[in-house]
């Protein structure tokens, strides 16, 4: 999958963006094996934000001036490693790439909130704060780095939920995901039992947040 992102620019930042996370590990640099140049270097940083510590990887290939940005997010009950691959891909294409375990899953600290918009989703504003610092990433303007936010599912939903509540995404790739987890699960009143069981069990073990909201992935109006 390959991101076009729109070529515009905005003349102000976000009021009231979310603080610079903190990062907690200088992380180093290793090269990915790439089957042939450029090489794809990845950064292993973990980020500490309120309440959780996110295991992130930044991804960037060849040299040449700043480049637009992409956010990778996973399933439920992924990790980042499972965009790792495509995450190289879109290196070698000419972006820089950030993948995250969002909270409660892989190395990240935290309860799972089911993407909730005071935790999961002021954590992505976080994430494109630290984009926003990074010298290879193209800047719309400071502090707005050119981003695009994609993923499948969960990763989905996020980018969603994103591109609703930080003006600064320029542009969301979505794939089989849903816009409203309640009716997701409850369809016409109908409920999903296979796939509530399924979805919850698997989140359990990462600690699924007691009482989360199951509407927390509806996209603001």
């Amino acid at each position: 999958m390959k991101l076009r992102l729109p070529r515009r620019r905005r003349g102000k930042v976000l009021a009231g963006a979310a603080a610079l996370a903190v990062v907690a590990g200088a992380g180093t640099w290793t090269a990915t094996a790439s089957g042939g140049p450029p090489p794809v270097h990845r950064q292993d940083t973990v980020l500490e934000m309120p309440g959780a510590a996110i295991d992130t990887s930044y991804f960037t290939a060849g040299g040449g001036g700043p480049r637009p940005a992409v956010l990778l997010g996973h399933g439920f009950g992924g990790s980042k490693d499972d965009v790792r691959a495509q995450a190289e891909r879109l290196a070698r294409d000419g972006y820089a790439v950030l993948t995250w375990s969002a909270r409660g899953f892989g190395r990240s600290g935290g309860q799972i909130g089911l993407n909730d918009p005071e935790h999961e989703v002021k954590d992505v504003s976080r994430l494109v704060d630290w984009l926003a610092r990074q010298p290879g990433v193209r800047l719309d303007a400071a502090g707005d780095p050119r981003v695009g936010v994609a993923g499948g599912s969960y990763g989905g939903a996020i980018s969603l939920l994103a591109a609703g509540y930080d003006r600064r995404v320029d542009a969301i790739a979505p794939q089989i995901t849903y816009w409203n987890l309640a009716d997701a699960l409850f369809p016409d009143g109908v409920f999903k039992k296979l796939w509530a069981g399924m979805f919850f069990t698997s989140g359990s073990a990462s600690g699924l947040q007691a009482g989360a909201r199951a509407g927390g992935a509806a996209v603001p109006g």
